[in-house]
């Protein structure tokens, strides 16, 4: 998950690029802002939700493989419990960085 920050920077210059029309175009610079200024939340929040989500699965994996080392009986069920518990993870993340698209993009 950690792969993914490299586009923050991309999207923070998408979002100063996203002034230049507006303002160009006569549009109102208050416009212009509250656009960038959306763009650069969606873009802060898609970032620290990707970091949140991959500090969250490392230390669930850590623990898990902890777990298994002191009981291998359990292996089966704590990995069990380990994949779902990465499933919701990931399905919580993804439902958080398309909010966060949202914002950049509307």
């Amino acid at each position: 998950m950690y792969g993914m920050i490299w586009m923050v920077p991309m999207m923070l210059a998408q979002a100063g690029e996203a002034l230049e029309p507006a303002a160009a175009a006569g549009g109102s610079t208050t416009e212009a802002l509250a656009k960038g200024i959306s763009v650069l939340g969606g873009v802060l929040g898609a970032g620290l939700i990707v970091i949140g989500a991959a500090r969250g699965i490392g230390q669930l994996a850590s623990s898990a493989t902890e777990a298994i080392a002191r009981q291998p009986e359990a292996g089966n069920r704590i990995f069990t419990t380990m994949i779902i518990a990465a499933a919701l993870i990931e399905g919580v993340t993804l439902f958080a960085l398309i909010i966060c698209l949202m914002a950049v993009f509307s």
